[in-house]
């Protein structure tokens, strides 16, 4: 395969080595599921082999991912502590990400993921066609990130239709309350319910729009969800539980 670093930015010390008391990290999409058809299990396997073989001190996890391995542009490898994405990351890419972009401190252009549409969360893949869904590294608790999403909507809603104006609204409050560990246990009940009414009644198509990444969300990390409401636990240790 040829090397894919046809163009390169190298900053003033290694990214690899911003602390040199911590390891390299990444993460991949799909690392633990090897049943996933886009190749992203034999990415990882590749990647900790060649590390271990080059004896590259690594951390490398795989990503919180909801995805059925059909997403257009992965597999996906994440740079948490770098903030950024590579996309489309195939077998042959793994010697430059490893030597170029961890111990050189090179970005890969030809394969950094750069999509204006990112914006409104930087930490966080969302692929709306196949709904493909991935989270920067498992510091990233989604309970907090649909929280984060809908406030956001809340802020693009025209407000002129009241599915719209006052769901959005609930729904993140519905969603804070769920971070702060005050929900009621039928929390997740009310918010399918509130997506249900929103889709249906809104004048535009826009609440449906909004909340369809939250209904990914739920569908894909139900689990972190019922620990809030259940055991009054952020999996990931962000949430103030009160």
């Amino acid at each position: 395969m040829a090397e894919p670093a046809t163009r390169t930015s190298k900053p003033q010390k290694p990214l690899g080595l911003i602390a040199p008391f911590e390891k390299p990290q990444l993460t991949v999409c799909g690392g633990h599921h090897p049943e996933l058809p886009c190749g992203s299990f034999a990415l990882y396997s590749g990647l900790k082999k060649e590390a271990e073989k080059r004896n590259i001190p690594l951390q490398l996890e795989a990503a919180k991912i909801g995805c059925r391995g059909t997403c257009q542009k992965g597999p996906f490898v994440s740079l948490p502590r770098l903030g950024l994405f590579y996309q489309q990351v195939r077998i042959g890419h793994i010697p430059y990400i490893l030597n170029e972009t961890l111990l050189q401190g090179k970005i890969l252009f030809p394969i950094l993921r750069l999509d204006p549409l990112q914006s409104i969360r930087s930490d966080l893949v969302w692929e709306k066609e196949t709904e493909c869904l991935m989270a920067m590294d498992s510091s990233c608790c989604m309970v907090q990130t649909a929280h984060y999403l809908i406030r956001f909507h809340a802020e693009e809603s025209c407000g002129k239709c009241v599915p719209c104006r006052l769901g959005i609204k609930r729904l993140g409050e519905v969603i804070e309350a769920i971070t702060r560990g005050r929900a009621g246990v039928n929390a997740l009940q009310e918010i399918e319910t509130l997506i249900s009414l929103m889709t249906q009644a809104a004048y535009c198509s826009f609440a449906g729009k909004a909340s369809k990444i939250v209904v990914a969300i739920i569908h894909y990390f139900r689990e972190e969800f019922e620990a809030h409401l259940r055991d009054k636990h952020c999996p990931a240790g962000v949430c103030g539980m009160m």
